[in-house]
């Protein structure tokens, strides 16, 4: 089960926007970008505040994370007199194994067989104001959701509503909820993790001890022993038997070299460091009151200890693993996770935040992401179809937060290509996104080789390619074959490596003569067509190198019912296959090509290289 979108009417500095999850090519990874103040937490806040809560992290008392004064909610400028609703609308769309399990349950607890798919459920929740004073009276949630079937031994097929079956419809609702996907919304991760984690009920921070009992069951999951934290931890740590104590120490430090594996797995490649001696160690206790506890400790080269005791950058990364990294993969769950990060990472330098996007990635492999950020670090050119732009009309363009008018605030949330075509000239707001682009590096950063071409289809479908071959060199995009002016001197000027990609049609011809008059002695051996990789590429584009079966079996992957080549749905499903990580068995006569072409591109830059 999933969402395909938010529609928020009435939240704060929200007037009415939507957030459409639905996009093709699909994604698990959202990017909201904007403005200071231009409403991008707001979003979150409404999606958190509204959604229904199987798990909460309340226990964690992060700042910003639930609504306390409801009358907070009413838009800005409506307070005088705010006599309407706040409400979040959202669509869940099911699987078959949700149905499935919608249908086992019905059929075992109210012996009704369902005849017809559910496939989607439409959700509104509201909460009303009178005289702009919170009114419980005026909350109200709104399902619409198809649920016919056969009831006892019918043998016709009749609508389950909340009308006609109220008990019925209402506990399978009930039901519904459980298999919903959960919400976490981490306004940051700057907060204590705690010293103990105590095993059992009883301690002065009950609530926060069995929030993290049940991060200690996911890593005792992860650990693939098949043990519980009741019977493999608690029952061991009373028990005087010795083969107990023995055996809980086996599974301690089991849990935590996984949890090592985990965090600095993932630490060496963000931060390039090398961790020597560091380990995660999990050790239990016992306090004054005979409760148990667990403790993490670092073990480095000088000393033991605590995780509030080590800097304020490793604490941020040891919590962000461990609460997204396992709750992502928890065992038997039956709820898909969105995880909602806002500004993550914003006190991490630069290059970590570059090598975060890889740990979204990952996580991205269970569940869904949306994230805001400020940071062009943080910004993956691959998932530019499921970024937006948030903009507040109460930010006239150019002014600063000083001439912030409150009674034009009206936060909207647009695609990013569909913003950038309406409003070119406002860049401020995607700033973020055309600064990877831009991207201007000092002489100390570390600025690979690069592969100019023509333009995004070009780049997922090579991209694509490098994925299933298991080759890489590095892309850069251009908008068309004729805007390659800018990348090229500056390349040339930073005295870096780079070769030019064009298609060998008429357009890409012109080009690559047209540069080579411009740039002249600069080019040589540097720019080329696919035909100078293979004469028989004359003519070509990029999609002419896979095989004709394989462009149609690649175009079923997102568009089954589609028989005939289009080449837009084509470069879709490439993007969606890229963006989801999904295998394709290439046709021999595809391999061949696409070997050939990262061939021919290594060789030139062993040739420059040397020259």
């Amino acid at each position: 089960m999933k969402f395909t979108y938010f529609e928020i009417e009435n939240f704060r500095g929200i007037q009415k926007t939507r957030l459409d999850l639905a996009t093709i090519p699909s994604s698990h990874i959202y990017t909201l970008v904007g403005l200071n103040e231009s409403g991008k937490s707001t979003i979150l806040e409404a999606i958190n505040h509204f959604t229904y809560k199987n798990e909460t992290l309340d226990p964690l008392e992060l700042p910003g994370y639930s609504i306390q004064d409801m009358h907070s909610l009413i838009p800005i400028s409506r307070r005088s007199n705010f006599n309407e609703k706040t409400s979040v609308k959202f669509e869940l769309e099911l699987d078959a194994d949700d149905e499935e399990k919608i249908a086992n349950y019905m059929s075992s607890t109210h012996s009704i067989s369902l005849t017809n798919k559910i496939d989607r459920i439409t959700i509104s929740r509201y909460v009303g104001f009178q005289d702009s004073k919170f009114d419980a009276k005026l909350r109200e949630n709104l399902w619409t959701i198809s649920l016919v079937g056969k009831v006892g031994n019918g043998r016709k097929g009749i609508s389950i509503s909340h009308i006609t079956h109220s008990d019925i419809w209402q506990a399978t609702v009930k039901h519904i909820m459980t298999l919903m996907p959960s919400v976490l919304y981490f306004p940051n991760f700057l907060f204590e993790f705690p010293d103990r984690i105590y095993l059992e009920d009883g301690d002065n921070k009950s609530q926060k001890s069995a929030f993290y009992r049940l991060v200690i069951q996911d890593i005792l999951d992860a650990t693939n022993t098949n043990s519980n934290l009741e019977k493999h931890i608690l029952e061991r740590a009373k028990s005087n038997d010795i083969n107990d104590k023995k055996s809980l120490d086996v599974l301690l430090l089991e849990m935590g070299r996984n949890v090592t594996t985990v965090v600095f797995g993932a630490w060496n490649k963000i931060f390039h460091q090398n961790i020597g001696h560091k380990k995660i160690l999990i050790k239990h206790g016992c306090d004054e009151q005979k409760k148990h506890y667990l403790e993490f400790k670092l073990e480095d080269t000088d000393g033991y200890f605590l995780i509030n005791e080590r800097s304020l950058g490793f604490r941020w990364f040891f919590v962000f693993l461990l609460l997204t990294q396992y709750r992502g993969s928890r065992k038997d769950s039956s709820n898909n996770v969105l995880f909602l990060f806002d500004e993550p990472a914003s006190n991490l330098h630069p290059s970590a935040q570059m090598q975060l996007l890889s740990t979204f990635e990952k996580l991205a492999e269970n569940c869904r992401i949306i994230y805001t950020t400020h940071s062009h670090h943080l910004i993956n050119p691959e998932w530019l179809e499921s970024a937006f732009v948030v903009k507040n009309d109460g930010l006239e363009y150019g002014d600063n937060e000083v001439n912030f008018n409150a009674n034009k605030t009206d936060i909207k949330v647009t695609r990013y290509r569909e913003f950038a075509v309406k409003h070119p000239d406002q860049t401020d707001y995607f700033r973020p996104i055309l600064d990877v682009l831009d991207y201007v590096p000092s002489k100390f950063d570390a600025i690979p080789n690069v592969t100019m071409v023509e333009g995004k289809n070009d780049y997922y479908v090579i991209s694509y390619m490098q994925f299933l071959l298991k080759k890489k060199i590095n892309l850069m995009p251009g908008t068309s074959s004729s805007n390659l002016e800018t990348p090229i001197r500056l390349y040339t000027a930073w005295g870096r490596q780079y070769l030019v990609l064009l298609d060998s049609d008429k357009e890409g011809i012109i080009q690559k003569n047209r540069y080579q008059e411009l740039f002249e002695y600069t080019l040589r051996n540097r720019i080329f067509t696919l035909m100078d990789i293979d004469a028989s590429w004359k003519n070509g584009e990029m999609e002419m190198l896979i095989s004709d079966e394989d462009k149609i079996s690649i175009q079923k992957k997102t568009y089954p019912t589609e028989n005939k080549f289009s080449k837009k749905h084509f470069n879709r499903a490439i993007q969606e296959l890229l963006i989801t990580k999904t295998k394709f068995e290439l046709s021999e006569e595809t391999k061949q090509n696409f070997n050939a072409l990262f061939t021919f591109i290594q060789t030139k830059f062993n040739e420059n290289q040397g020259a």
